[in-house]
């Protein structure tokens, strides 16, 4: 069986900076990582010990009409993915290697969350 680890929310925004600024300035949230790097970020991930949560841009996303979706990230994405579809989700995209580094699919649960798995590079 996969081992998965490291659940959190992606929020989807339409102004991911504006976003950052909030989440640090009202809740103590720290940037951990932001992408890309240098220039206005579309995704960040924001931590308040012991976890964290991420925000990316809403022009970005695969359906713009979506607010959240649950990353989760595991040693194999293939495996991974195999093991989500055998148990009933719908897999809306294949894992594939992201400009980042990451192996990322996405599916849909049963109860209509979309899910997202992540293999760190």
């Amino acid at each position: 069986m996969t081992t998965f680890r490291e659940p959190f929310p992606i929020i989807y925004v339409d102004d991911v900076p504006q976003a950052i600024e909030f989440y640090e300035t009202a809740l103590g949230f720290e940037t951990t990582y932001r992408w890309p790097a240098d220039g206005d970020a579309t995704f960040a991930f924001l931590r308040l010990e012991p976890l964290g949560i991420a925000v990316s841009a809403r022009a970005t996303a695969t359906d713009p009409a979506r607010d959240f979706e649950l990353c989760i990230y595991t040693d194999d994405a293939d495996a991974a993915a195999e093991q989500i579809r055998s148990s009933g989700a719908d897999e809306l995209q294949p894992p594939q290697l992201e400009p980042w580094g990451e192996r990322r699919g996405y599916f849909r649960a049963p109860d209509g969350t979309l899910l997202h798995i992540a293999q760190p590079a």
